[in-house]
């Protein structure tokens, strides 16, 4: 049997994904600031950060029933497995890529932005200048662009591994 991989739906996963990523992050951090509800972007980013695993999810899905259809409807754990994993992976590279021309182009001063968000929350929380300098530094990394690339990419690769060894037990077809 010629191995079947969910090439369409890797690629729609992830631009879905990337897109919503920066779209939700962008509106949300908007309306935060148009309303003043006073929500750190860093915990803006974060959620949208985790919707995005319930897009994963869906893609990882889709992907198992395509390959499942092409196979007559039957389906291995392997095969269940290899293609939530191919899934996850291109939706973890295509994100980062989108992730790069965000933080680049569309918003170049996003890292600068999120590192003065992350100042503002130390002060309020009374940090001493010491360990304001430290946690600054490590802010700085966290947000710089090649960290949000490698985020995106280990992210979205590592959960939708651990989302399609789960979802694999109930996709497969039982014997």
């Amino acid at each position: 049997m010629k191995n079947k991989y969910p090439w369409k739906q890797a690629i729609i996963t992830g631009l879905i994904v990337g897109i919503f990523a920066i779209c939700s992050f962008s509106v949300a951090d908007a309306l935060n600031k148009q309303f003043a509800w006073g929500i750190n972007p860093a915990i803006i980013r974060g959620i949208c950060g985790l919707l995005t695993l319930i897009i994963l999810a869906t893609g990882i899905y889709t992907g198992m029933q395509s390959v499942k259809r092409l196979n007559s409807g039957s389906l291995t754990y392997g095969q269940a497995l290899v293609s939530g994993i191919v899934i996850a992976v291109t939706t973890g590279i295509l994100t980062a890529f989108l992730g790069f021309i965000y933080c680049e182009y569309i918003n170049p001063g996003y890292a600068a932005y999120m590192v003065a968000e992350g100042k503002k929350a130390m002060v309020a929380e009374g940090q001493d200048a010491a360990t304001m300098a430290a946690n600054v530094a490590s802010l700085q990394k966290e947000f710089s662009t090649p960290m949000q690339v490698f985020q995106a990419i280990v992210g979205q690769s590592v959960c939708g591994t651990i989302i399609s060894l789960i979802m694999a037990l109930f996709v497969r077809t039982k014997k």
